[in-house]
């Protein structure tokens, strides 16, 4: 009965309350279930609603993915090169790759910390941890 009730409220958020908790919530929701048999009807009960959300954000994928991306991040510079036109290209320890979009100077070395964040119109600014200067980068990978 327990479980009964557990996937009538999964199916009732899932279809009614959708939009005010996101997919990934209710699957970290879903993970926190101690139960076998209550954590897999609670990733049944959303996966049975998944062509409805997907039909439903057609055209606004990109809202989603940007409300639950964190708003910036912080790595190391592995790695300074140079790109066409003396644009800088930064590789971070984490893997990631980001070239200067502006024409800021910096002067910035392997080893500096820096942090990327999220700035207007879907575009990132770059600042060295402890520094006041930053710069407009696009990730490249």
């Amino acid at each position: 009965m327990r479980t009964f009730t557990l996937i009538a409220l999964l199916l009732a958020a899932a279809g009614a309350g959708a939009d005010t908790d996101s997919l990934t919530n209710q699957l970290r929701g879903c993970a926190s279930l101690d139960k076998d048999s209550e954590r897999l009807a609670c990733y049944d009960a959303l996966s049975g609603s998944l062509d409805e959300r997907a039909e439903r954000d057609f055209g606004r994928e990109q809202e989603r993915i940007a409300e639950e991306a964190p708003d910036s991040m912080q790595a190391k510079i592995d790695d300074i090169g140079e790109a066409a036109y003396g644009k800088l290209v930064f590789t971070l320890d984490n893997g990631q790759v980001w070239r200067q979009n502006d024409s800021t100077r910096v002067i910035w070395d392997e080893g500096d910390t820096v942090v990327v964040e999220r700035a207007l119109f879907g575009s990132f600014m770059m600042k060295k941890v402890g520094g006041a200067r930053s710069m407009r980068v696009k990730r490249l990978k």
